[in-house]
């Protein structure tokens, strides 16, 4: 499992160490285990077996290859535990489910409910709906006027050019 690695981090120093990787210094995206049983980011191990080098644990110092690395599983349950946590964590900052139409909060979620009571966009939805309706509506007839226009030009032309050749 992967992780998106779009934590935000209150405290950074309570994460445990085990759960960070030694060469990015950041939690574990698919994390695999070397043939000295050191844990590091796939992407972050990849690019030394590529280059030839040695294992990076100063007590292993072994020439790395892929088929020595496996995958982590329980690093890998952990981290997918984590993800998972990571929506119900009453702390995580999110944003006001109106600011698609022009509210800026951003908090924690446990106050979330709180800011929906007093929200001014959250009270003006209905109208700024039918709002965006009467434009929708008017955007469709101003381009059927456009349409007729177009034709009537058209045929205008036409009359035009038969009283021409009348005359």
């Amino acid at each position: 499992m992967t992780s998106n690695n779009s934590y935000e981090y209150i405290d950074r120093e309570s994460i445990g160490e085990s759960l960070l990787c030694k060469l990015c210094s950041n939690p574990f995206i698919n994390p695999v285990v070397t043939q000295c049983d050191y844990t590091y980011c796939g992407a972050c191990i990849e690019p030394k077996i590529r280059s030839g080098s040695n294992c990076p644990s100063r007590s292993c110092n072994q020439l790395l290859t892929t088929a020595h690395l496996k995958s982590n599983t329980s690093m890998s349950l952990t981290i997918s535990i984590l993800d998972n946590l990571k929506g119900s964590c009453p702390e995580r900052r999110i944003d006001c489910a109106r600011k698609d139409v022009g509210c800026s909060w951003s908090g924690p979620r446990n106050t979330y409910d709180e800011h929906m009571n007093t929200c001014l966009f959250e009270k003006l939805r209905p109208m700024i709906d039918i709002l965006y309706k009467v434009i929708e509506n008017q955007s469709f007839h101003i381009e059927e006027l456009q349409k007729q226009k177009t034709q009537l030009e058209q045929q205008n032309a036409q009359v035009e050019q038969q009283k021409t050749q009348l005359e």
